[in-house]
């Protein structure tokens, strides 16, 4: 199976850990940036962290809200993140717009929503066609 890394903040540490023995148990290969406790800890670290990693992989982030990790993360080049709250989001946002990041925000997302989410996030191919040509105007307005 492929390599996932992942990576929260304090308050996506639970539900990060508990992602991280789902993907175990479904024999992907995972890296954990961090954190590795619920101590407080600031979020821009571990999406850098995740991103150094990256290459052609793809990363799990997980705050409070999944908008922090989320912003944080699509600061860097090559990088689509968005937060997902519903397996269709997860599934459209792979579809159209070929992220690679998938943030989740713990307040708002349980376990069990949060594998079905990950499930749609690592399982759904990008479309291409329009999309593609959409992501390259955007990258175009990024040069």
């Amino acid at each position: 199976m492929p390599t996932v890394i992942i990576g929260s903040d304090h308050r996506g540490y639970e539900l990060k850990q508990a992602i991280r023995a789902y993907l175990m148990y479904k024999k992907y290969d995972v890296l954990d940036v961090g954190t590795h406790d619920n101590k407080s800890c600031h979020y821009p670290k571990v999406a850098k962290d995740l991103i150094k990693l990256m290459n052609s992989k793809k990363g799990i982030l997980i705050c409070g809200s999944g908008f922090g990790v989320s912003i944080a993360a699509n600061r860097h080049k090559g990088v689509q993140a968005v937060p997902a709250r519903t397996p269709e989001e997860a599934e459209i946002a792979r579809k159209h717009g070929n992220i690679n990041v998938l943030c989740l925000g713990a307040d708002f997302t349980g376990e069990e929503q949060a594998t079905k989410i990950v499930d749609k996030f690592l399982t759904t191919e990008f479309e291409g066609g329009r999309h593609s040509e959409r992501l390259e105007m955007i990258d175009e307005q990024n040069r």
